[in-house]
Parts: C-alpha cells; sequence; structure tokens
C-alpha cells in the first residue's frame, strides 16, 4: 500500500519533507484496521510508541486492538485459553521500522477478522434477521401508549424486532407530508457527513462513512418539533438535553461502517464539554423507502432492518448501570465518533445503497434528565 511505500523511500531519500515516521506509521496502522486485520494495525501501533511512548492515539488503539483481539479469541467455542496479551509481542512480523528496502508488509486478513466481515457482508445480503425459534418466541407486537395524553386516542404500532439487544420498530410514525417537509429543511444545508479525530479535537470527513448530513432544531419548525415531543411521548425518556434532529441522505454506495452510537471508556472526556452524559439512547426515523440495500445491521445479534418509510427504530446503547451495551454495534447511519476507534468493531452498521436514495433522521438521546425515567441500576448488566 501507499503507506508503506512512503516508509520504504523516508530513509533513503534525502529530500527534506515535512513527513515524518510516526505520521507514516499512524496512517498505516488505520489502513490496516480498515482492512480487518487488527493484529497488524496493533503491531505498528507498538512500533509508533517505541519512538513516541506518549502519543495519545496510538495508546489508546493499543488499548482498543487489544481489547478487540482478546474478545474476538475469547467468544470461539473451540478455544479454551485465554488470549496472552504478552504474546502480542512475539507476532511473526517484521519490525515495521526498517531500512531494508526489499521489506514488504504481510498484510494477509486473519480468519476471524474474514468471519466478522463476512457475517457483515451476508446481514447486508439477505432481506431480514436470522433468528433462532427461541428468540423468535419472544418477539411480538402491540400497541404502544404508555398512558401519555398525546398517544391515548392514537396508540403507536410497536414491533419487536430483537430481544437481545432490545430493538423495536414502531411504525407509521410520521405521514409523507411531514416527511417532505423536513427533507426540504434539510436539503439546503447538506454537507459531507464528518466525524470527530479526538487528537486534534476538529471533524474531518472519512472514507468509511458515506452521507451528506444536516442538523434542524426543534424551532426550526413545527413538524420538527412535534417530532421531539413523540420521541418523548414513546420512549418515556426526556428530550431536554437530547440532540438535535441529524438528518442523513444516502445515496448510491453511501454507508456507514460498524459502530457504536455512545462514547467509551477508552475516548476520554468525548462529551466532558457537553455536560449531558452519554448517549443512552438511539432513535431512528426512515424517511424513505430504499429500493435495493441501505438496510441498519446488527453483526453481533443478526439484526437486519430494511428501510420503510414512515417508521422509526429505537435502542438503548446502555445498560441501566451505565456501561455501554456492546451489543449494539451496527452499521448503516451516521454518526459524529472517533475517526480512529470505532471502525475496526461490528456492532452496528449501515449497509451500502445499491438502488435508489436512503433518508434518515437520528436522535441521539442523552442520559442527563433520564435519573427517575430509566432509575440506574447497581448490575453492570441490567
Amino acid at each position: 500500500m501507499w503507506m508503506q511505500e512512503a516508509l520504504d523511500h523516508l530513509d533513503t531519500e534525502t529530500n527534506n519533507t515535512s513527513i515524518n515516521k510516526i505520521d507514516i506509521l499512524d496512517h498505516l496502522a488505520y489502513a490496516t484496521s480498515q482492512q480487518g486485520n487488527v493484529e497488524h494495525a496493533l503491531a505498528i501501533t507498538k512500533e509508533m510508541l517505541t519512538i513516541a511512548p506518549d502519543h495519545a492515539r496510538a495508546n489508546n488503539n493499543k488499548v482498543y486492538y487489544e481489547s478487540i483481539i482478546k474478545n474476538r479469541t475469547l467468544t470461539k467455542q473451540k478455544r479454551k485459553d485465554d488470549i496472552n496479551m504478552n504474546d502480542l509481542t512475539n507476532l511473526k512480523l517484521k519490525s515495521i521500522i526498517s531500512n531494508d528496502k526489499n521489506y514488504t508488509i504481510n498484510n494477509e486478513r486473519s480468519d476471524d477478522d474474514l468471519e466478522e466481515q463476512e457475517l457483515y457482508e451476508k446481514l447486508c445480503r439477505q432481506n431480514g434477521a436470522q433468528l433462532n425459534p427461541k428468540h423468535q418466541a419472544k418477539l411480538f407486537c402491540r400497541y404502544r401508549h404508555n398512558n401519555h395524553p398525546y398517544l391515548i386516542l392514537k396508540p403507536i404500532k410497536e414491533e419487536q424486532l430483537l430481544d437481545q439487544p432490545a430493538i423495536y420498530l414502531f411504525h407509521d410514525i410520521m405521514s409523507d407530508k411531514h416527511i417532505e417537509e423536513i427533507k426540504s429543511l434539510a436539503l439546503p444545508r447538506l454537507q459531507r457527513a464528518v466525524v470527530r479525530d479526538s487528537a486534534t479535537d476538529t471533524f474531518k470527513p472519512a472514507d468509511y462513512r458515506i452521507c451528506k448530513s444536516a442538523w434542524l432544531r426543534n424551532e426550526d419548525s413545527p413538524v420538527v418539533a412535534r417530532l421531539s415531543r413523540l420521541i418523548e411521548a414513546v420512549t418515556n425518556l426526556s428530550m431536554i438535553t437530547a440532540e438535535d434532529l441529524q438528518i442523513a441522505n444516502y445515496g448510491v454506495g453511501g454507508h456507514y461502517e460498524p459502530h457504536f452510537d455512545f462514547a467509551r471508556k477508552m475516548e476520554n472526556d468525548a462529551f466532558s464539554g457537553l455536560g449531558v452524559g452519554n448517549r443512552i439512547a438511539t432513535w431512528l426515523t426512515y424517511l424513505s423507502n430504499v429500493e435495493e440495500g441501505g438496510a441498519t445491521v446488527f453483526p453481533l445479534v443478526g439484526g437486519h432492518l430494511k428501510p420503510k418509510k414512515g417508521s422509526a427504530a429505537f435502542w438503548y446503547n446502555l445498560h441501566a448501570s451505565g456501561e455501554g451495551d456492546r451489543s449494539t454495534r451496527h452499521a448503516g447511519r451516521v454518526l459524529v465518533l472517533n475517526i480512529f476507534m470505532c471502525i475496526v468493531l461490528f456492532p452496528l452498521s449501515a449497509c451500502p445503497v445499491l438502488i435508489g436514495n436512503k433518508w434518515v433522521a437520528n436522535k441521539w438521546i442523552r442520559e442527563r434528565g433520564q435519573e427517575f425515567r430509566r432509575p440506574c441500576s447497581l448490575d453492570p448488566k441490567a
């Protein structure tokens, strides 16, 4: 790859350049992790730390990659012994910092990574979730009103799609008229979606998030305010600290690779400036049908949500204890998350749009204000 070529020429060429070895290794680790080779990304990251032991992103990524490898290994039924993270230093990889001009990277993806990627791709190809009878027996449809005045006369149609994690689909949430009004408001504001780089605290585009997005406030339209009131009535969660409504548009090929909606502990001070806590729950409204592709999938649990205009999906990102629910990892939507921390996990993902145009509206609900609506539990997995 190009980063390897740059590394090979860095020590042999005499021309002046502002690029240093750390920059190249940083990008090389990122590229190999996106290819699915987490072990190799870890090896490169360790080489970075031999040069710059205090490199913040490298230290965070080292912990992150090690946890991915360990968790993946522990889930393999045929293996009985925990992975020894110290053995990772003995990976049969030549030193990344090498003056040997004939040095080439052995960047073959491990069998485990292939299995994960194949699972994600398989979910994107199929037409629905693949659940065993035990889990299917726990799913149901009903009318929900929560004894809320807003819903008493017209309850919401609720369909439970998964039981662990609990994921719900609410039907007929918005009329075509209101959907078109929101899209018309967002259209002139659409910009290339960006993600947050925690190292520089700036926002930048990323190849793993292909879409355009815009933000709408309740004050922008009565339709936006009405949707916020409806979300509060249906979820019984306060909207006081919820984020503004994010509108995202995916054209052909538009997608968002697997990610979490919540900030993890290794992401230092991810939301410290907001004072509203982590993202406790996600509300995702589908503003269009998609002829082919564009599903929201949860690879860890086999979940598959096909976009249906006017419907909305809902799930909790955090356990009642405040700990993140890792089973909510998914793909298929737009998030503002750390560019180097969320690219190789497989909780939630947005499948590529193959035919058509995909519009969604995201509402991320924060922890603050939910103390009496969703009380905290001492059980980490509650």
